[in-house]
């Protein structure tokens, strides 16, 4: 029996086929290429799904967001200039959404921030209504925000870091943001590394790309700079910086703790020897430094010849002494 397709509400067989596909934010190569073409083939341009359909007003009370974060701030200078416009012009470009399951209400898709100015300005927000399943929705809404290319890296890992959450393939995940197979992980293991409390403190991080984001994974890694970055951002001094300098700041912090941590770090030992007995009785370790010896005796023997070695520490001494080329001795 034929596997239904998840995507065939989508209506593709409407869109025209001569219109370039949204460009990834990141190239994908080689055999990544092949993973996720049919899924790519089949959400080529998510704009294409408003053509031709009928633009409503809704109340922005009516509408939930979805349950697949992509942002991690939304209040700074690029939200202000959509309020500003939505404002002075109005809203030129409608949201999409798709009805819930309960019938009487929708839920987003993507234009959760011109809802968001729609709420805050008390006036309708003008919508596409398209019913979509989850998987064609999560692509829909990966991939407007990849046209739009207003997402940071930390955002797209984000988002991607949730899609799974929900259950998503990566095939799907890949297809949403339009990446491959390694940029995918090179994400992924940012989320996964960087505490969730540090990455929502640093937010958006507009101007932090992908291989500063990786230095400060990297960073991290280390039990003592994680504790540290936790502390760091739970800092009034942090908090109050403004959101572009954040990641910086610490980033710049946690290179600083690492140098004075080694500094404080002892030197290795210059030199470590171990004996043991032919009858295996006796175990002999030293840890030997320029000014410094440390002697370890182990096992049965070690206390019965710990105690014969100090009683003769003299004659010991004696003859080392006598054994030196520099030596008087007789």
């Amino acid at each position: 029996m034929s596997r239904e397709n998840p995507f065939a509400k989508l209506d593709l067989a409407a869109i025209s086929a001569g219109k370039a596909p949204v460009k990834p934010g990141y190239a994908m190569t080689g055999a990544a290429k092949t993973v996720v073409r049919s899924i790519e083939d089949l959400a080529e341009n998510t704009k294409k799904l408003m053509e031709g359909e009928v633009i409503v007003e809704l109340d922005p009370q009516s509408l939930d967001s979805s349950s697949i974060a992509d942002r991690l701030s939304d209040d700074g200078r690029e939200y202000q200039e959509l309020k500003r416009a939505i404002q002075e012009t109005g809203q030129s470009t409608p949201i999409l959404v798709r009805p819930s399951s309960d019938g009487q209400r929708y839920t987003v898709v993507f234009g959760h921030r011109r809802l968001k100015v729609a709420r805050e300005l008390g006036i309708p927000v003008k919508a596409v209504v398209k019913k979509l399943d989850d998987i064609a929705s999560a692509i829909a809404q990966g991939q407007e925000n990849s046209a739009r290319s207003n997402l940071s890296f930390i955002e797209r890992a984000y988002f991607a870091q949730n899609l799974l959450a929900t259950g998503m393939t990566k095939d799907v995940v890949r297809s949403s943001l339009a990446i491959d197979e390694a940029m995918l992980s090179k994400m992924l293991s940012v989320v996964e590394a960087v505490p969730s409390a540090v990455i929502k403190a640093l937010g958006a991080s507009k101007k932090i790309g992908r291989d500063k984001w990786l230095s400060l994974r990297q960073l991290v890694l280390a039990p003592a700079l994680l504790r540290a970055s936790t502390d760091r951002v739970g800092t009034a001094e942090f908090l109050e910086l403004s959101e572009d300098s954040r990641f910086d700041d610490l980033h710049d912090y946690l290179k600083r703790y690492k140098a004075k941590s080694d500094a404080k770090k002892p030197k290795a030992s210059a030199s470590e020897k171990e004996w043991v007995s032919s009858d295996s009785s006796l175990n002999f370790s030293m840890n030997a430094k320029s000014r410094k010896v440390a002697i370890e005796l182990s096992n049965v023997e070690a206390k019965p010849f710990s105690d014969w070695l100090s009683s003769r520490m003299d004659q010991l001494y004696d003859e080392y002494k006598r054994s030196k080329p520099d030596s008087n001795g007789d």
